[in-house]
């Protein structure tokens, strides 16, 4: 019997959920930095409503790393099914990174970003991949492939850690 791969499953991280539902009372509630009632609700409702779904994703959402590739799973570690953007699995190889990042940065993680050249050529300027891959990136230095961005809901420290460690290319 063969050995079984080893997985990493990446933490979950509730802070980018606990801002996000911070801002959402601190602009929401009476003597807020929004003087009117009406901004403070158009405010802070959303950002409040924006904070239970991140809870909502990092609750049922997990990242893994193993042997062979980066995925997103559920958090019982079954499949999500197709990416909803560009379809197939919700699982990259090591092998087809050409980048990832952490935006605004690294010790303030909002989105985190990767590229890609797994999923097939003609879904790479899909979304914001068409900027990522215009002829001005490329000359820039940015290497073509499909771009996927997501919130900061895992342990950011510890994705950066297994990229490093699965040789994830980084520019």
């Amino acid at each position: 019997m063969a050995p079984k791969a080893a997985l990493d499953v990446i933490q979950p991280s509730y802070n980018l959920a606990l801002g996000s539902l911070a801002l959402g009372a601190a602009f929401g509630v009476p003597g807020s930095p929004l003087k009117s009632k009406v901004a403070a609700f158009v405010g802070g409702v959303p950002l409040a409503l924006f904070g239970l779904f991140l809870a909502f994703q990092t609750t049922t959402l997990r990242f893994t790393f193993d042997d062979e590739a980066f995925a997103l799973v559920k958090a019982d570690l079954s499949s999500t099914g197709e990416n909803v953007v560009v379809g197939g699995a919700n699982r990259w190889a090591y092998d087809s990174f050409v980048n990832y990042d952490f935006f605004p940065s690294e010790s303030f993680p909002v989105l985190v970003y990767f590229k890609e050249t797994q999923t097939p050529e003609v879904n790479w300027n899909v979304g914001p991949g068409e900027q990522a891959n215009s002829r001005e990136a490329i000359a820039k230095g940015a290497k073509p492939g499909q771009v996927h961005f997501f919130p900061a809901i895992a342990n950011v420290a510890d994705l950066k850690a297994a990229f490093v460690e699965h040789d994830c290319a980084k520019l």
